[in-house]
């Protein structure tokens, strides 16, 4: 059995009926005190109890003022208990002062009991019964010895006691069903919100970029996938401020739902973007629920899948190639060797050599490619690994090179594979020393690191000396076998794109109006970066 002698509905609820309560009791006060004066009141009092009659009614509606200006906050077990109990017992003494004999103040009690069981539970409301049943029986046996009463009023003292007990035992019933049901409710409510939290959360950390749109094209929501997708440095308000590409593609769709939506760039920068609506009813209006891809993602691995089948055909090819080829330099070299070879044989052994070796170095570069391993991701310091990596760097036929080095102001964290960058950087480097001397007889290279202002991406530039690529062939140097060399086998460009790539950052040639050629890596954003270590 519970011994707790109090426990009760939740305080806002306790704290809403007590409210209640203490304005019919200032109500019953006012009714009182306007009847004590009123010509009525011999009435339903004693007139030789009259004065006695007002000054309790003008007690009572003063009491009640004040404790209803007085009690706002506090819905304590003893502050309600003594409310309640004293309220019984000065309508217990009211009913003293009754002209008639039976008892129809008492019935005032039962609400007081009512009252107090709804905010009280346990020993303590059943002991307002008690006091109440004990008060109701006083005031009978009081009244019996100045008024003539009859055994009627006995007994209806004696019902009114047991309604006091029953209305006790009714209310806290009520009340502990109640209790249960907001109870109930509440923790539906914290369940709810909690899943909520986690739905907010979950949304939030998503790659896919997830927006809704109210049907006159206001955002609702935008996760930061979304963000950074549509490149947006803030949560704008409308569909047009987010991304006017999105509300084209919007529009058509609305138009034709079975409409193909093209992918979009938010920027030159920006990945490319594939954008899907479905409609979300909520409270009356249609919302759209859009989700935005980020393709290029999809692209590479398109594109791996593609140079994976590829490069194993190549690398079946090249091992055919090479044996033959291996055969032919063989041959050359015990060609070379014979006493009776003339001056023009022997020219005509060294370019079979020549070109057996550049035949041998694409074979190589085209088994790079077929072979390429996993990328393996790891988080370091950009400019310190620049440093390191070029005091330690070989770079053929390159005497005394010069690496002007400028850096971010603040350091750049970046996320890649160690020995693909050193790759990349390398053949850059290789690349850009070579035409610079050839140029200007310096063997020379700035190399800048940055973030870009636009989109918070890191960046590091690989500028030469050298004489530049020309107006239209900016995109065709990144083409396997391109190259403007007799010796070159066009695939150190290609390779390195491929590796950026498959590190989620980007080669690009910027133009640049001083000349020579500058070659931009960028690196994925930070926070893209972090998703991408994780998975």
């Amino acid at each position: 059995m519970n011994n707790k002698t109090s426990t009760g509905p939740p305080a806002n609820l306790n704290l809403r009926v007590l409210r209640i309560y203490n304005l019919y009791r200032t109500f019953l006060g006012l009714v009182l005190t306007l009847s004590a004066f009123s010509p009525i009141n011999t009435v339903l009092f004693n007139p030789t109890n009259l004065k006695s009659l007002q000054l309790f009614a003008v007690v009572y509606l003063f009491i009640n003022i004040i404790v209803l200006i007085s009690i706002h906050h506090s819905t304590s077990s003893p502050v309600t208990f003594c409310i309640c109990c004293t309220d019984i017992l000065l309508l217990s003494l009211l009913l003293s002062l009754q002209t008639s004999k039976n008892l129809a103040f008492g019935n005032l009690v039962v609400v007081s009991v009512a009252a107090g069981n709804i905010l009280i539970r346990g020993k303590l409301g059943l002991l307002l019964a008690a006091i109440a049943s004990l008060c109701i029986v006083v005031i009978t046996l009081f009244r019996s010895t100045q008024l003539t009463i009859g055994l009627q009023t006995h007994i209806s003292s004696g019902l009114l006691g047991i309604i006091y007990f029953a209305t006790a035992f009714f209310i806290q019933s009520l009340s502990e069903r109640l209790s249960r049901s907001e109870a109930l409710a509440e923790q539906r409510r914290t369940e709810f919100f909690n899943l909520q939290k986690l739905n907010q959360v979950i949304i939030q950390r998503m790659r896919t970029g997830i927006l809704v749109i109210s049907h006159d094209q206001l955002l609702v929501m935008m996760n930061e996938a979304a963000k950074l997708l549509l490149n947006s440095t803030d949560y704008p308000k409308t569909l047009e401020q987010a991304s006017p590409q999105l509300k084209q593609a919007l529009t058509l769709w609305q138009n034709n739902p079975r409409a193909h939506i093209e992918p979009f760039q938010a920027t030159s920068a920006s990945p490319k973007v594939k954008a899907s609506f479905t409609r979300l009813p909520v409270s009356g209006h249609i919302n759209t629920l859009v989700f935005l891809d980020d393709i290029s993602l999809l692209t590479q691995q398109a594109q791996q899948l593609k140079l994976a089948s590829l490069g194993r055909l190549t690398a079946s090819i090249a091992h055919e190639i090479r044996n033959p080829l291996g055969a032919i330099s063989h041959a050359a070299q015990l060609l070379n060797e014979s006493p009776d070879i003339t001056s023009a044989d022997i020219r005509l052994i060294e370019i079979i050599q020549n070109h057996s070796k550049r035949v041998n170095n694409i074979i190589e570069n085209i088994l790079q490619v077929a072979k390429r391993k996993q990328t393996q991701p790891e988080t370091f310091l950009l400019e310190p690994w620049l440093k390191k990596h070029l005091n330690e760097e070989h770079f053929t036929n390159i005497q005394s090179p010069v690496f002007d080095i400028q850096n971010n102001s603040t350091p750049i964290e970046v996320v890649f594979d160690p020995h693909q960058l050193s790759q990349i950087v390398t053949n850059l480097c290789q690349n850009g020393l070579r035409y610079s001397y050839l140029t200007c007889g310096e063997a020379y290279i700035k190399i800048i690191t940055h973030i870009k202002s636009d989109t918070g991406q890191p960046c590091v530039d690989i500028i030469d000396k050298g004489p530049g690529i020309q107006n239209g062939l900016a995109e065709q140097v990144f083409e396997p076998f391109y190259t403007t060399e007799t010796t070159g086998t066009g695939l150190g460009l290609y390779i390195s794109r491929e590796l950026c790539e498959a590190n989620q950052a980007s080669l690009d040639l910027i133009k640049r109006s001083q000349g020579g050629c500058c070659f931009r890596i960028t690196f994925a954003h930070p926070q893209r970066n972090q998703s991408y270590l994780e998975h």
